[in-house]
């Protein structure tokens, strides 16, 4: 299944997030950190939120896919993560490029606001490159 229809349906949706001064060591004991495990204990996305954010690769500081992460490693994991859950199969996204709204495409997804201006740009830099009729 490709696409991010499945964020606004995660239940951790709306939660307030880590900001990376956030996730440190000491973030193990802090309440809102046991609690947002909590939240991803029950979700079914939690191998989608990790393809999706590839944490390891981009050295990612916060939850996601049922771990607290810190420089792209864990730290916490909740209650029923899987091992398999840490395949990080996609390739990471070039944001604000051409590519990366090709690589949003190819993932299914609709592309981000920089990537969709980009390819704009793009193509309208391709159009004007054109001849025109006649020329």
């Amino acid at each position: 299944m490709s696409g991010t229809w499945w964020v606004s349906e995660a239940p951790c949706v709306g939660d307030v997030r880590f900001t990376p001064d956030d996730a440190t060591e000491d973030s193990l004991r802090a309440p809102q950190t046991r609690r947002l495990l909590t939240v991803c204990r029950r979700c079914p996305f939690r191998a989608q939120c990790i393809d999706l954010v590839l944490p390891s690769r981009s050295l990612f500081d916060g939850i996601c896919g049922g771990r607290l992460w810190l420089n792209g490693q864990i730290l916490a994991t909740c209650k029923g993560a899987r091992p398999d859950e840490l395949e990080e199969g996609a390739d990471p996204i070039n944001h604000g490029t051409e590519a990366g709204a090709r690589a949003h495409n190819r993932r299914g997804e609709t592309a981000c606001s920089w990537c969709r201006e980009a390819g704009r740009l793009a193509q309208q830099a391709r159009r004007d490159r054109k001849p025109a009729p006649g020329q």
